[in-house]
């Protein structure tokens, strides 16, 4: 079974959806670049309040993590019991298991139709059909603009039809003449001095050769993007409920055998392969699809660092500005003749935890004092 055409018959009244807000967009604007930034923005903004939702959750769950590394520690080797007082603790703390992969999954389904929107723009955003594209890709294969594979391929990357028409005015007549498209169905890729339909070089030696007017630009948006993507990620990971752990913090806890074994912060794990992966797969389409999959992959980092800068300032720093309050009264109520009593300073830091946690989940569910 070819698994490319029954993907597309699944998702076709989707890319249908998405080419027809493209276009009516581009009728309007007129431009390519700025239709797909209004567009990727406007999804985005459409998802923020879900995906809000789901950091909320998330940090519900991160103030929950010394209560589950107690139940672990509590039932031993039996997983079972275990899944099930975890569950149980999330519940009655308002968190659902599932709200985080909600907005995962509308986001895997909003990417995966870009790539083939991006890649024949003439059959879903200006409605060329597949036959008349067929047609073309013939003329232009005996005209020798086009090969036999980018032939056979046409009907999901009509890329190599719109750069001929372009450079073919024979071509472009003959296919006027006969039918198959119409001058208002072209669609005009340059922006900023960048044409977005063209799949930027990964070699040095054609950034900086004789081509580099067309292909530097387009390796400079690259980085432009990926300096988006990094600030963004700079941003969540300063987006913790309480303040990062030092060193030496981190070697107690090593060091410590009733803390061996534990698990890190919620989050943390997923935290650090977005790290990895997410850089590795942006890059990856960005060198292997055409340039307006760069000015996607823009909007969207600008979007979500706003998500993000959102996220502190109405969530993490309240919680911030909490937890900094109850560590100056549990400094100030520490009894100075006992602070050397190893029994007793344990049985204050279990209180002041009980405390802390206390009056952050309080802040979290909005009960709380804010800034």
């Amino acid at each position: 079974m070819n698994f490319i055409p029954v993907q597309l018959g699944l998702l076709d009244p989707l890319y249908k959806l998405f080419g027809w807000i493209l276009g009516v967009l581009y009728s309007w604007i007129g431009s390519y670049g700025l239709v797909i930034i209004l567009f990727t923005v406007g999804i985005r903004l459409l998802l923020m309040p879900l995906a809000l939702k789901s950091q909320r959750g998330s940090l519900r769950q991160q103030l929950l993590v010394d209560e589950v590394n107690d139940i672990k520690r509590h039932y031993g080797n039996d997983q079972q019991r275990i899944t099930e007082m975890t569950q149980q603790l999330y519940k009655e703390n308002g968190i659902s298991m599932t709200s985080g992969c909600l907005p995962m999954v509308l986001q895997l389904l909003l990417i995966w139709p870009v790539f083939y929107l991006f890649r024949s723009p003439l059959r879903w955003i200006t409605n060329v059909s597949v036959q008349n594209l067929r047609n073309i890709a013939g003329l232009m294969q005996t005209h020798g603009l086009m090969t036999q594979a980018e032939v056979n391929n046409v009907a999901l990357m009509d890329i190599p039809v719109l750069a001929g028409l372009r450079d073919s005015g024979a071509v472009l007549e003959q296919s006027v003449s006969n039918g198959w498209i119409t001058l208002d169905k072209l669609i005009n890729t340059n922006f900023l001095g960048m044409d977005l339909a063209r799949t930027p070089s990964w070699k040095p030696t054609d950034w900086f050769g004789a081509n580099w007017r067309v292909e530097l630009p387009l390796v400079i948006l690259i980085l432009i993007t990926m300096i988006t993507y990094f600030i963004q990620m700079k941003v969540m990971r300063n987006s913790r409920p309480r303040p990062e752990k030092t060193k030496e913090e981190k070697r107690r806890d090593k060091a410590n055998p009733a803390k061996r074994g534990q698990e890190p912060e919620a989050g943390s794990g997923m935290l650090k392969s977005m790290n990895y992966i997410m850089p590795v797969f942006m890059l990856f389409t960005m060198f292997r699809m055409p340039a307006a999959m760069c000015v996607f992959w823009f909007a969207q980092n600008i979007v979500y660092l706003a998500q993000s800068l959102i996220g502190y300032k109405y969530y993490i720093k309240p919680l911030r500005l909490s937890y900094e309050l109850d560590q100056a009264q549990y400094d100030r109520s520490r009894p100075a003749e006992v602070a050397d009593d190893s029994r007793s300073t344990k049985n204050r830091k279990k209180g002041k935890k009980k405390r802390e946690k206390r009056s952050l989940m309080s802040v979290i569910r909005g009960d709380g004092p804010r800034e």
